[in-house]
């Protein structure tokens, strides 16, 4: 009797184990996979798989979460995309997260599937002060972080040091007025005065002038509505408060010298190439611009020019986004592991060694490896101390019809170059027409 009580037991242990083994077997299983609708190709595509490799052998691995990568073009494509879906009846073909740059914001900021990192943070209880204020205020709209910032960066002049040496300039240009000296020096042209150098190529578009007019007098806006952060935009403010005009005026003293190239694309390659000796790029091109240039001459990079001596606000952030998504999968919570992992203190420390993007989290800047990264590299420290010394309220702009006003800056000063215009005109006629697609759009929304 014993004997068969013993054999009974041992056959319910072996059941028991087996059921217990099956209920680990069923849990590995339920894996959950987050999407990642990404732009980013060259390094930055491959610091993305990296980032997601690091995830899912790490964190996703103990929780039972897989980050999928999707490459879907340049940002503006990536947008078109989930646009598409958005306005669908099926938002379950969204990804759970997607990446967009400043221009896509008027898209998804009011979408209904978008779901706002501070309701995420709010949830988890994350505290949002981790991510550093410009960067935080980049993506706030009516006071509610609605992303995460990722490929956060701002303006950089960068310039061909061994042409400064050449020429006698011992400092990079602080002022429009110090640039447009040093391009005098710097301009060279060959036996039939034809221009074989330009100090300085550019035709100032959103990009720029979002730090040009806005720097000017400590903070100004482009807009009302803060740049579109408090509200839709509906008038232009440059005009009114004359940043335009002032900024104008310096402009075309720089023009009338010869010395401007009013190229609009491949910087890049011209300012590598030696046949411009600075430019205006994102802090993003530092490693491009590095590889490209080479050993050809010194590298130089320097804080963004000033208009003058009272532009004192600095740079705004610039970049791209995480934006969480509701596709109905129910995968929120792990979403924000994964965003959480992206903006924490050591990816971002990977991220800005690897694309020169900079780091959003504020523990990144204390960081043993980062110190040690910045004295070893004390060009991708420039950015850095320029963003930190700047008015965190000086802001991206959020507009309606983004690309014409983009175009229509271009255009605009292009105009008053070639045409003989005068700054007074030009900011008007500027305003007139940005004015009239703001009222475009608001009547469209009535």
């Amino acid at each position: 009797m014993k004997r068969t009580v013993l054999l009974l037991a041992l056959c319910l242990m072996a059941v028991a184990n087996l059921f217990a083994l099956g209920q680990r077997e069923t849990q590995s299983s339920d894996v959950v996979t987050i999407t990642w609708w990404h732009p980013n190709s060259g390094i930055a595509g491959k610091a993305t798989d990296t980032l997601i490799e690091r995830f899912n052998a790490t964190i996703g691995k103990d929780e039972g979460i897989v980050v999928t990568g999707v490459y879907q073009g340049k940002a503006n494509d990536v947008l078109t995309k989930t646009k598409a879906i958005m306005q669908s009846a099926t938002t379950t073909d969204l990804p759970d997260l997607v990446q967009l740059d400043g221009a896509a914001v008027l898209d998804v900021r009011d979408d209904k599937s978008l779901i706002t990192i501070e309701h995420l943070a709010n949830e988890d209880g994350y505290d949002l002060s981790q991510i550093i204020e410009a960067a935080r205020l980049s993506v706030t709209y009516r006071e509610r972080m609605i992303a995460m910032p990722f490929n956060s960066s701002t303006i950089l002049l960068y310039y061909n040091k061994s042409a400064f040496d050449e020429v006698g300039i011992s400092e990079p240009p602080k002022t429009l007025d110090d640039l447009t000296q040093a391009a005098v020096k710097l301009k060279q042209t060959d036996a039939r005065g034809k221009v074989t150098r330009y100090g300085f190529a550019n035709v100032p578009t959103t990009y720029e002038l979002m730090c040009w007019l806005g720097q000017q007098n400590g903070l100004s806006f482009i807009t009302d509505e803060e740049n579109g952060h408090t509200g839709i935009p509906t008038r232009v403010l440059f005009d009114d408060n004359g940043t335009m005009v002032n900024f104008l005026n310096k402009w075309k003293t720089l023009y009338a010298t010869g010395a401007l190239e009013n190229l609009t694309s491949d910087l890049n390659g011209a300012f590598a190439s030696g046949r411009v000796a600075m430019i205006v790029a994102s802090t993003s091109n530092l490693t491009t611009i590095e590889q490209m240039v080479g050993s050809r001459f010194a590298l130089g990079v320097a804080p963004f020019p000033m208009v003058d001596e009272r532009a004192t606000g600095g740079v705004n952030v610039g970049g791209g986004a995480l934006w969480a998504l509701d596709n109905k999968s129910g995968h929120e919570k792990e979403t924000w592991q994964f965003i959480k992992f992206l903006a924490s203190a050591e990816s971002q420390l990977y991220w800005h060694i690897e694309t020169g993007y900079f780091p959003i989290h504020r523990d990144t800047y204390t960081l043993e490896a980062f110190v040690q990264h910045l004295s070893e590299n004390p060009r991708a420290g420039v950015a850095i101390e320029q963003l930190l010394s700047s008015n965190p309220r000086l802001q991206g702009i959020w507009v309606p019809s983004a690309y014409q006003i983009y175009y229509a800056f271009q255009s605009g000063i292009l105009k008053m170059l070639e045409e003989g215009r005068s700054a007074e005109e030009t900011s008007r006629a500027l305003a007139r027409e940005i004015d009239g697609y703001l009222a475009d759009f608001l009547r469209m929304q009535q």
